[in-house]
């Protein structure tokens, strides 16, 4: 279970950082403003090839004195198979104290992780769990508000007694593909939308007593996994491994999450 609230919270927070899209919102971009303010910051990230932002090993480590691991994920790659891609925010602070980000759309960003492993006490990897993972997404426009409350899409303000991110996003996968288990399931064709449109996505996230809370207020979309296959070989000489037949294609319509909360904690 330890490892299931790790991975729920790495894939929430992935889903968090990456999505963005104003069709979620029904707040225009004149209102966004008025909202946010006329002064502030612009912070422009420009990205330029597919290993324009690379982290070499994110290591996550039970210290537990009996029996504690770790978890490997290794080869992290931010970038654009577009030659350049550049993502706008505009940053303001409120008279009532809290931090908005506005973010712009974009298409084609680029999102890889060579390989997530499971690393034993004499740091040796223990098992893989998924390699060689690529996602090309397409973001839109997001609203994220950091602060003592929160604003709802007509930018009405809500105080609140404690620290929250509140983030009003959208995104769509367009293509992806990884391989799981040492390489013996691998998954192509990976799309993620909404009839063809970006996935809405409104997210809270504070931090309490009881631990990091992660609530999903709503999210809808299409997930479809274009060819799964199953086992595979190895050439003995040049270590290639080659997929093994598909057995088929797999499609899941109108997922939809409201109101489901994720808690992670120690024990």
């Amino acid at each position: 279970m330890k490892f299931l609230k790790k991975a729920s919270l790495a894939v929430s927070i992935a889903a968090v950082s990456f999505a963005a899209n104003a069709e979620l919102v029904a707040m225009d971009e004149a209102t966004m403003s008025a909202a946010t303010g006329q002064a502030g910051i612009d912070l422009d990230v420009t990205l330029t090839g597919t290993n324009a932002v690379s982290v070499g090993e994110i290591l996550y480590t039970d210290t537990d004195a009996t029996d504690g691991g770790s978890l490997s994920l290794s080869n992290i790659t931010v970038g654009t198979a577009s030659g350049t891609l550049t993502i706008n925010n505009a940053i303001d602070v409120t008279s009532d104290g809290i931090m908005n980000i506005a973010t712009g759309a974009v298409s084609g960003l680029q999102i890889g992780v060579g390989s997530v492993d499971l690393v034993n006490t004499s740091g040796v990897n223990s098992g893989n769990l998924i390699s060689d993972l690529n996602l090309t997404m397409d973001l839109g426009v997001s609203n994220t508000t950091i602060g003592k409350g929160t604003y709802d899409a007509s930018g009405v303000f809500t105080a609140d007694t404690k620290t929250v991110i509140d983030s009003q996003s959208a995104f769509k996968i367009t293509s992806g593909s990884f391989s799981a288990l040492d390489g013996n399931v691998g998954v192509s064709g990976i799309t993620f939308d909404d009839n063809g449109g970006n996935v809405a996505v409104d997210t809270t996230m504070w931090a309490d007593g009881a631990g990091f809370n992660i609530k999903v207020n709503s999210i809808v979309g299409d997930l479809t996994l274009g060819a799964v296959t199953l086992g595979g070989t190895t050439d003995g000489t040049t270590g290639v491994f080659t997929a093994g037949p598909s057995i088929g294609s797999v499609a899941i319509s109108d997922i939809q999450m409201a109101g489901a909360t994720i808690t992670v904690s120690g024990h």
